[in-house]
This record gives structure tokens, C-alpha cells and sequence, in this order.
């Protein structure tokens, strides 16, 4: 599956335009040593592609998060799922945490 570059926001299709352009690879040959690496990891994905390509931290980064936005190769075609976003617990109204007692000391 080719990768649609009009849904990429400008600054990462900069990154792999110039990433492209310094290593004279495509995206596909990028999309190719992260899927054969079996790394899932976005650091250890990252590291593989800055040895395997010889790109610098910044270009491989961008690589590396454009390839697992789902749709992209990385991890809807792995078969998992995009990273949860994280859950917030809500504070105790101030009222409420008033009520408690607090815990004696022995």
C-alpha cells in the first residue's frame, strides 16, 4: 500500500522528503527494513532505521511515527492496536474530601 503523503501533516512530509533526499531510499524501502525488523517499540523501531538506513535521529524519528500512524504499515498492519490514550483521573471535589476523617496515627 502506497503511502497517501496529502494526509501528512507538512512538517513530517518535510522530514521524509529531506530523509528520502539523504539517503536516497523511498518511503516503501523505509516501510520495508521497520516491518521485517518484528520491533514494535517507536525508540527501537527508530534505532533499527538510523543502523539499517544510516539516517540521523531526526529523520528516522519522523520515518518511524509517520510509518505507525495506522494505515502506514506500522501498527494496524502488525495486527495491534494504536497506543490508548491515556486515562485522567478526577480530582475529589473539595467538598467531599473534606468529609473524610483523617487516618489516626499509632
Amino acid at each position: 500500500m502506497a503511502l497517501d503523503r496529502s494526509k501528512l501533516h507538512k512538517g513530517f512530509l518535510t522530514y521524509l522528503v529531506n530523509a528520502e533526499k539523504a539517503s536516497g531510499k523511498t518511503y516503501e524501502d523505509f516501510a520495508l527494513v521497520l516491518s521485517k525488523s518484528g520491533l514494535k517499540k517507536h525508540g527501537e523501531l527508530r534505532a533499527h532505521l538510523m543502523e539499517k538506513t544510516g539516517l540521523g535521529h531526526g529523520h528516522a524519528n519522523a520515518v518511524t511515527a509517520i510509518w505507525l500512524i495506522p494505515g502506514n504499515g506500522g501498527a494496524a498492519a502488525a495486527g495491534t492496536k494504536a497506543p490508548a490514550k491515556s486515562t485522567v483521573k478526577k480530582a475529589v471535589p473539595a467538598k467531599k474530601a473534606a468529609k473524610k476523617a483523617p487516618a489516626k496515627k499509632k
